[in-house]
């Protein structure tokens, strides 16, 4: 479970905009052995932008699904509650 936090959160801070707005290359060590170390080490300074990326609707594999047509306006559907055919 750690490990998919980890590389979850590496993904999320690789395609954010501000986080490619400011060179991180001077916080960043040289070299790591794997994705996970790199970001153990964004997680220093980033704690809040991992715990905000754990409460969406991608991380959690549900979400708000109005407008379903025959379901209750407050359903929460998505991976986690439904099967798919693709």
């Amino acid at each position: 479970m750690r490990a998919k936090l980890i590389r979850a959160v590496l993904i999320v801070f690789m395609l954010t905009g501000s986080a490619a707005a400011v060179d991180h290359g001077q916080y960043l060590k040289d070299s790591y052995p794997d994705g996970p170390a790199v970001t153990q080490d964004c997680l220093k300074c980033h704690q809040k932008q991992a715990a905000d990326f754990m409460e969406t609707a991608h991380w959690l594999w549900e979400g708000p699904s109005p407008h379903v047509s025959g379901q209750p306006e407050d359903l929460r559907l998505g991976k986690r509650n439904l099967m798919n055919n693709y």
